[in-house]
C-alpha cells in the first residue's frame, strides 16, 4: 500500500514543481524571443529610415518634377539612378528606389518600377508614407519577398514639408538568422534547465518520499501487530520528528501488549490450578457415585462445564503467547484434511477443495484454520456443510473457509474481529480475532462475505510457495 501512496506523492512534487517551472521557462521564452524580435526590428526600421533621410537629402524636389514617363536618356534621370546606386552601395541595403508624390517611379536600382510607372508593391504602406511626408523618416511592417525571405522598408520625404517624392529603401532582415539561432539556443537552454530541475526535484522528492514511504510500512507493519522492529529516524525534519515519535508509539504499545500477555497468562495460570483440582475432584465423585445414576449426570454437567473453562484458559494461553511466524513452503491440502477431520462435528460434513503450495507457519494456519472451521460448523449446525478451499489468485493462494448457515449480518461484519466480542453464549471472542492475527502476521487479512451456500464466507489471502 505504501508504494502506490508514495508514488502518487512524488508524482505530485514534481508536478507542482516542473508545471510552474516549464510555464516560467515557456513565458520568459516567448517574451525573451518577443523582446529580442521587436528590438532588432525596430533597430532596422530605424537604420532603414535613416538611410533614406540621408539619400533623400541629396535629391532636390526640382529633379523630381523634371523627369516623366520617356525621359529615360536625360542626364537627370542618368544623375538620379547614379546617386541612387551609390546609396545602395555605400549602407549596404537591397534597393533603393524613387517614387513622386503620386507614386510613380522616379528612379530605381533593381529597374523594378520603371520611370513614371506606378509603383503597386507600396500600396500597403500608405499610412508610414504619409507620416513620412510629415518630414519624419518611417519604415513599414516587415513583409516576405517572392524568395522567401523577410524584408523591411524605409521612407523619407524629399522636399518635406510638400514633400514632392519619396526616397524608398528596401533592407534584408538577415537578423533573424541570429535571431533563429537565439531561439534554438533559447529552447535548449530550457530544455537543459528543465533536465537538470527534474533530476534535482526528483531527487529532492525521493528524499521525502523515501522515508515517508517507509514510515508507511513501519505503520503499517505496527497495525498489523508487528511491534518488535524499530521505526528508523532518518531525517531531522518534520518527518524525522513523525517517525520518532511513531517509534515511541510502537514502544508503548509493545510494553502494554506484554503487560496483557503477562496479565492473561497470569489469570490463566491461576485459574488453571483451580481448575485441575476441580476435575481431580470430579473424578473421584463420579467413583463415588457409581451406583447412583441420577447423581452421575450432575457430575457429568460439572466435567462439561470444566472442559469449558479448561478450552476457555487453552485460548487465552494461546492468545497471550501466540509466537512470531517461521514460514516455510507447506501444502494445503494435508493441512486442511487434518483441520477438516478433527473440526467436522455430528452430522456436519466438511469438504476440502484445494491442492496447492503457500508460504507460511504451518502450526500458526493450523490454529486460524480450525478456529473458522469450528466456527463454521458451529453455525452450519448439526446436518450443515462446510467448505474449506484455496485457488490460486494474481499470484497468490486465496484460501476460504464457507458454510451453508446464517451467516454475518452487516451490522456484525465490523464486529466479530474484535478480541472478546461473541454471540454465543460460552463463547470467548478470540476465535476470529486470533485467526486474524495470525492471518496479519502472514501478509494478509481476514475478510467475511456471503457464500455461495447462502452462508458465510471467511477468506484470506497467502503468499504463493511455487
Amino acid at each position: 500500500m505504501s508504494r502506490p501512496a508514495t508514488g502518487k506523492l512524488l508524482r505530485k512534487l514534481l508536478l507542482a514543481t516542473l508545471l510552474p517551472t516549464l510555464l516560467a521557462l515557456a513565458l520568459f521564452g516567448v517574451l525573451a524571443h518577443e523582446v529580442a524580435r521587436r528590438t532588432l526590428e525596430d533597430e532596422l526600421g530605424k537604420r532603414l529610415g535613416a538611410v533614406a533621410a540621408g539619400t533623400a537629402a541629396l535629391i532636390l524636389p526640382q529633379q523630381i518634377s523634371a523627369i516623366t514617363e520617356g525621359d529615360e536618356g536625360l542626364a537627370t534621370y542618368a544623375n538620379l539612378l547614379r546617386r541612387l546606386d551609390e546609396a545602395k552601395q555605400r549602407f549596404g541595403v537591397r534597393r533603393v528606389a524613387l517614387v513622386a508624390r503620386d507614386l510613380t517611379g522616379r528612379g530605381d536600382t533593381d529597374r523594378r518600377i520603371a520611370l513614371g510607372a506606378p509603383a503597386h508593391e507600396l500600396g500597403a504602406d500608405r499610412i508610414e508614407i504619409e507620416q513620412a511626408a510629415s518630414g519624419a523618416p518611417a519604415s513599414s511592417p516587415l513583409f516576405w519577398g517572392l524568395d522567401g525571405l523577410p524584408y523591411k522598408r524605409g521612407y523619407a520625404a524629399v522636399g518635406a514639408p510638400q514633400a514632392t517624392g519619396f526616397v524608398v529603401v528596401e533592407g534584408s532582415a538577415d537578423y533573424f538568422v541570429a535571431l533563429a539561432a537565439f531561439r534554438r539556443w533559447l529552447l535548449a537552454g530550457g530544455v537543459l534547465g528543465l533536465g537538470c530541475i527534474v533530476l534535482l526535484t526528483s531527487g529532492l522528492a525521493r528524499r521525502i518520499t523515501g522515508p515517508v514511504g517507509r514510515l508507511t510500512e513501519a505503520a503499517e507493519r505496527i497495525g498489523r501487530g508487528d511491534l518488535a522492529a524499530s521505526v528508523a529516524v532518518e531525517t531531522r525534519d518534520e518527518v524525522g520528528l513523525l517517525a520518532a515519535r511513531l517509534d515511541e508509539m510502537r514502544a508503548a504499545l509493545r510494553a502494554r501488549d506484554e503487560r496483557l500477555q503477562m496479565m492473561l497468562a497470569g489469570i490463566a495460570h491461576e485459574v488453571r490450578n483451580p481448575l485441575g483440582g476441580l476435575e481431580l475432584y470430579a473424578g473421584l465423585l463420579r467413583e463415588a457415585l457409581v451406583g447412583n445414576p441420577d447423581r452421575l449426570a450432575e457430575v457429568a454437567r460439572i466435567e462439561r462445564e470444566i472442559g469449558h473453562l479448561n478450552a476457555v484458559v487453552n485460548e487465552f494461553l494461546d492468545y497471550a503467547r501466540r509466537p512470531a511466524i517461521e514460514a516455510t513452503v507447506l501444502s494445503l491440502l494435508p493441512l486442511l484434511t487434518e483441520v477438516a477431520e478433527v473440526s467436522a462435528g455430528a452430522g456436519v460434513r466438511v469438504e476440502v477443495d484445494g491442492d496447492l503450495q503457500v508460504m507460511g507457519d504451518r502450526t500458526q494456519l493450523r490454529r486460524a484454520f480450525m478456529n473458522l472451521a469450528r466456527n463454521a460448523a458451529t453455525a452450519a449446525g448439526p446436518t450443515g456443510k462446510v467448505v474449506l478451499a484455496a485457488r490460486r489468485v494474481q499470484g497468490a493462494v486465496e484460501c476460504e473457509v464457507r458454510d451453508n448457515g446464517a451467516g454475518v449480518s452487516d451490522d456484525l461484519k465490523a464486529k466479530i474481529f474484535a478480541p472478546f466480542f461473541t454471540t454465543r453464549e460460552k463463547g470467548t471472542g478470540l476465535g476470529l480475532a486470533f485467526a486474524r492475527d495470525i492471518v496479519r502476521d502472514h501478509g494478509g487479512d481476514l475478510a467475511v462475505d456471503r457464500a455461495a451456500e447462502g452462508g458465510a464466507r471467511f477468506w484470506f489471502r497467502l503468499p504463493a510457495g511455487g
